[in-house]
């Protein structure tokens, strides 16, 4: 009898390790790699990368790829994180191991991830969602596909349906706490600004100790003209992380909009001060560049705006600032204004008809169009292109939500000088409602039609 239990004993002792090897055996499975040190260091990277502190994810990616130089997916989110990825060196080696990586040897999620990164790479829109449909198809609730499929509802403005994918998201992956920020957006982008705070409030207590949540929290107050909860809420994100460099930016953006450019300044400086957020990053060209633009402009200089952008902007393309075409318009340079204009439609023309992010280039173009119309003395046609700029446009952010503001106080001008007064006053009143403060600072940049 005691030598059957002894035996009973052995055989479940066996099955326990077994099941546990099995159980590590799958967990490794989930990312194809020889080394427990590099899958650690990966892990590590991913957390990270989830809280959107990019600098020391990367360095975890960089890491699992040195421990395991074979380890292809350390590699891909190595890639991902770069800041300039066309301008760095490392992310065409990376992008050439990637590419030569045999797929053979993956599981099904790093098959997907790869090959639908391939084919965003050579912007082949149809191949990419043939692949996510694919995947997606065979294993409905990875949070990865999740993720996509959500952000391309997203980019097409299918608010219910990205909507739908983000709780599903919620639900199977309980950690992946971005969800909430990404739902307190949605939210943001329709319009929604009350329902965009209590989500961005539960994703804050969910993460109390993560500094995205206060950021996105900033980023909201700053575009409805809350600027003193914005400040409290960009400081407690640097309290938690001194390196989030989107706070400073925010800080920036919202010293100048409340017209305090020595507060910009030294928002400025601290950057600086904070790697990876100094003077070598594209996101510390672009805070220098507002703060040398944005004084003048707020005081109707537009020469000296002009002086101001050539000196600090230099290294901005045409097409992607939407206050080039009124600086060059304001001060009669013809041939910039050109030069913006054929910027944008040269980006519009890299994209294709399905490319999900296709509408807000298009409603870019529009802008500048509307705009040339207007100074140049034809409201009513300035009015048709600003009216369907609006309507491609959203809140979803800061810049964005910037944009439609400023395409919503032109869009009055012109239907004003039109004749359509009531109307004007109506979408006037709906651009106060968002940020009154910042509305009425920007009446100057409506002029009146040449004609007048």
């Amino acid at each position: 009898m005691r030598r059957n239990v002894l035996i009973a004993c052995v055989l479940l002792t066996v099955v326990v390790i077994a099941a546990a090897v099995m159980a590590l055996t799958a967990k490794r499975l989930e990312w194809t790699t020889s080394s427990p040190e590099a899958l650690a260091e990966f892990q590590k990277g991913l957390g990270t990368s989830e809280k959107y502190y990019v600098a020391e994810a990367r360095t975890h990616f960089a890491r699992a790829a040195e421990l395991d130089p074979n380890f292809i997916m350390a590699k891909y989110f190595l890639m991902r994180s770069i800041d300039s990825p066309s301008s760095d060196p490392a992310s065409t080696r990376l992008l050439k191991a990637i590419e030569q990586a045999d797929l053979a040897k993956l599981t099904d999620r790093e098959r997907f991830l790869l090959q639908y990164a391939g084919a965003g790479l050579k912007k082949d829109t149809a191949a990419a969602e043939r692949i996510l449909s694919a995947y997606a198809a065979k294993k409905p609730d990875d949070p990865y596909a999740l993720e996509r499929q959500s952000g391309i509802a997203t980019a097409r403005q299918d608010w219910p349906e990205a909507h739908r994918l983000l709780m599903r998201l919620v639900e199977i992956a309980p950690n992946r706490v971005s969800a909430y920020n990404e739902l307190g957006y949605l939210e943001m982008g329709q319009g929604r600004f009350a329902d965009a705070q209590k989500m961005f409030e539960t994703y804050r207590y969910i993460a109390p100790d993560q500094a995205n949540p206060h950021d996105s929290l900033g980023e909201l107050f700053i575009l409805l003209g809350r600027y003193d909860e914005a400040r409290k809420e960009l400081e407690e994100a640097l309290r938690i992380r001194p390196d989030f460099c989107d706070s400073y930016e925010h800080l920036v953006r919202l010293a100048l909009m409340d017209g305090r450019v020595d507060e910009a300044k030294q928002a400025l400086a601290r950057a600086d001060s904070a790697s990876p957020c100094g003077d070598k990053s594209a996101m510390y060209k672009g805070m220098r560049c507002l703060i040398a633009v944005w004084p003048p402009l707020f005081v109707g200089d537009w020469e000296g705006m002009w002086r101001a952008q050539q000196a600090s902007c230099g290294d901005m393309k045409r097409g992607e600032d939407p206050l080039q075409i009124w600086v060059a318009l304001r001060t009669n340079r013809s041939a910039e204004a050109d030069a913006v204009e054929k910027g944008a439609r040269e980006n519009l023309a890299m994209m294709l008809p399905s490319e999900p992010g296709r509408r807000y280039v298009e409603a870019f173009v529009a802008h500048i169009e509307g705009a040339r119309l207007l100074v140049g003395g034809e409201p009513a046609r300035a009015a048709e292109r600003f009216r369907f700029a609006d309507q491609s446009m959203s809140y979803r952010g800061l810049p964005l939500g910037i944009l439609k503001i400023i395409n919503r106080v032109v869009l009055a001008r012109a239907l004003q000088a039109s004749g359509a007064k009531e109307e004007a006053a109506t979408v006037l009143a709906e651009a106060r409602a968002v940020n009154p403060k910042f509305v009425d600072r920007l009446s100057f940049i409506a002029v009146p039609p040449a004609s007048s």
